[in-house]
C-alpha cells in the first residue's frame, strides 16, 4: 500500500525542486507554474471522497490497483508535455487517479491492522513512503541537473510497477459489499465547486483587464457550490461527504489541523526550493540538498509519533507539534528576511520534526474512530479537507508574493532586452534573473530584494495558518482516551 504514497510524496517533492526549470523551459508565468501544482491538488481534493466510497462499494484493491495504473499514465503524460497546458492537463489526470487511489490505501491498511497497533501501522505505511518525500528534493535536483526535467515524472513509473506487482497475492480479508446509492448530486456540486473557488481566489492576483470582476464572482460561486455540498451531504441519507461523521467536536478539530498543517508542507516544499533557487542562487541540485533539513526529521520523528499515539493517544501530541511547528516557522522567516540558510535550515528542521508530530497521530486517531464500514469515507473526507488545505495555501502564498512583489517593484522597467528580462525575472524566471544580473546587477538586485519580501510574505501566511491550527486543536481536542479505549468503540469492534 506505500507504493502509492511512495508515488505521490515523491511526486510533490520533486516538482518543487523543478518548478523553476519548468517556467522558465514552458515560459510560463509564476501563477501559471503554480498550478502545476495546484492543478494536482484541486483534483486530488475533487475526486478523494469519490474514490472513498467507490471504495467501499467495489472494492479497495480493486480501485487501488486501477487509479495506480491511471497515475502512470497521468505521469507519462506529464513527461512529455510540450507546454504548460499539457502539463497541468496530465498534472489533474495524476490527481484524479491519486483521488481514488488514497482512500483505499489508507483503509485497507487500518482495516487489517489489529487494534492496539494502528498507530505503529500507520507510521510504518507513512514512514516508507516517507524515505521517498525526502528524497524527492535530491532525486529531482540531480535528474534536473544532469538530465532534464520529464524524467522527475519517469521515475513514477517503476515505483508504478514495484507497487502493482507487490499486490499480487496479497490475500486481503474479504471485504463485505456495502451497499449505498451513489450521489451524484453531491459529486457534481463538489468536482465543479472546488476547482472554480481555488481558480477564482488565484485569479484575484492577476485579473482580466477587461474583466476585474471575473475572480471574485467565480470566486463566490465556488463558495456558494462547495457550501451547497455540504448543506446537501448533512441532510440526504447517503451523501458522497458523510459530513456528520466529523460531528463529533474532536473528529473536526482533528480535521481542520490536518487541512492546516498540509497547507504548511504544501507550501514549503514548493516556496522552500524555489527560494533558495531565487534569492539564494542554489543549482537545482543544491536546492535539492539544501530541502533535507525539512524532511529528514519527518522520518525520523514519525515512527516515535505512532508509538505514543498507542500509548497516550493524539490531543497532546498534536498541540506539542503545533508549538514546534510554529517555533520552526517563526525562525524560517527570519531567515528569508536576512537570506540566512542557517537560520532557514534551523526553521526547517522544526517545521518537519513539529508538522509530523501534529498529523501523524491526527490522521491515525479519526481514522480509528470511524466505524469500520465506513473508514473509506472518512478518509476521503479527511484527505478532501487536507488537500484543499495544500491547494488554498499553495493559491494564498502566489497572492501574497504577486501582492508583495508588486508593491516593491520600481513603477517603470528599462525598455529592450532588459525590460523583457525584468519582465520574466518578476515571474520568478531563474534563467531571467542571472542574465540580468550580469546586464543590469543593480536592477537584478531590486527585483531580488523584492522577490525575497515577497517570499517572506508567503512565510507568514504559513506561520499565521499554523497559530490558527494550534487555537483550533486548544480548544476543539481537550483530553482524550487512550487509543486502547476509543479506537474502536464507534464501529463495535
Amino acid at each position: 500500500m506505500t507504493g502509492s504514497l511512495s508515488m505521490i510524496f515523491l511526486d510533490a517533492t520533486v516538482v518543487g525542486v523543478a518548478l523553476p526549470t519548468i517556467q522558465a523551459e514552458l515560459g510560463m508565468s509564476t501563477s501559471q507554474a503554480a498550478w502545476i501544482v495546484n492543478g494536482f491538488l484541486v483534483a486530488l481534493a475533487s475526486t478523494l471522497a469519490v474514490g472513498g466510497r467507490l471504495a467501499d462499494r467495489l472494492g479497495r484493491l480493486g480501485m487501488f490497483r486501477s487509479a495506480m495504473a491511471l497515475f502512470a499514465v497521468g505521469s507519462l503524460g506529464c513527461a512529455t508535455a510540450t507546454s504548460g497546458t499539457w502539463l497541468i492537463a496530465s498534472r489533474v489526470v495524476q490527481g484524479i487517479a491519486a483521488g481514488a487511489m488514497q482512500p483505499a490505501s489508507t483503509a485497507i491498511v487500518i482495516g487489517a491492522t489489529p487494534k492496539g497497533q494502528r498507530g505503529r501501522a500507520m507510521a510504518a505505511y507513512f514512514g516508507i513512503a516517507l524515505l521517498f518525500l525526502m528524497a524527492g528534493p535530491v532525486i529531482g535536483g540531480l535528474l534536473v541537473q544532469l538530465a532534464d526535467w520529464p524524467w522527475i515524472f519517469f521515475l513514477n513509473l517503476p515505483v508504478a510497477l514495484v507497487a502493482l506487482s507487490l499486490t499480487i497475492g496479497l490475500g486481503l480479508p474479504r471485504q463485505g459489499v456495502i451497499k449505498r446509492a451513489f450521489d451524484l448530486t453531491g459529486a457534481l456540486l463538489l468536482a465543479c465547486g472546488l476547482p472554480t473557488f481555488v481558480l477564482g481566489l488565484e485569479w484575484l492576483g492577476h485579473a482580466p483587464a477587461h474583466a476585474s470582476w471575473l475572480p471574485p464572482v467565480l470566486a463566490g460561486v465556488g463558495f456558494l457550490l462547495v457550501s451547497s455540498c455540504i448543506l446537501h451531504s448533512s441532510r440526504t441519507t447517503a451523501p458522497l461527504l458523510q459530513v456528520r461523521l466529523l460531528a463529533p467536536k474532536i473528529m473536526l478539530g482533528q480535521g481542520v489541523v490536518l487541512a492546516l498543517v498540509s497547507l504548511i508542507m504544501s507550501a514549503q516544499a514548493v516556496y522552500g526550493a524555489i527560494y533558495l533557487q531565487e534569492v539564494m542562487e542554489f543549482t537545482p541540485m543544491q536546492a535539492g540538498f539544501g530541502s533535507l533539513p525539512l524532511l529528514l526529521p519527518v522520518v525520523l520523528v514519525i515512527h516515535s509519533a505512532g508509538k505514543m499515539y498507542d500509548r497516550i493517544g493524539s490531543p497532546r501530541l498534536v498541540v506539542i507539534g503545533l508549538i514546534v511547528t510554529l517555533a520552526g516557522l517563526c525562525i524560517e522567516t527570519i531567515g528569508i528576511a536576512i537570506s540566512s540558510y542557517l537560520v532557514l535550515a534551523i526553521g526547517m528542521v522544526l517545521v518537519g520534526g513539529g508538522s509530523t508530530f501534529a498529523s501523524t497521530p491526527a490522521n491515525t486517531d479519526v481514522l480509528s474512530r470511524a466505524p469500520s464500514d465506513q473508514r473509506g469515507e472518512v478518509s476521503g473526507l479527511v484527505q478532501t479537507m487536507r488537500q484543499l488545505g495544500s491547494s488554498i495555501g499553495i493559491v494564498i502564498c502566489v497572492l501574497a508574493i504577486g501582492w508583495t512583489v508588486a508593491a516593491r517593484t520600481p513603477e517603470t522597467l528599462p525598455t529592450g532586452t532588459t525590460g523583457a528580462l525584468a519582465a520574466r525575472a518578476l515571474e520568478g524566471d531563474v534563467k531571467a534573473l542571472r542574465s540580468l544580473d550580469q546586464s543590469a546587477p543593480q536592477l537584478a538586485s531590486t527585483l531580488i530584494g523584492a522577490r525575497r519580501s515577497g517570499m517572506t510574505a508567503a512565510f507568514i501566511v504559513q506561520t499565521l495558518a499554523c497559530a490558527t491550527g494550534l487555537l483550533v486543536a486548544s480548544i476543539t481536542l481537550g483530553v482524550s482516551a487512550r487509543p486502547s479505549e476509543h479506537a474502536d468503540a464507534a464501529s463495535g469492534e
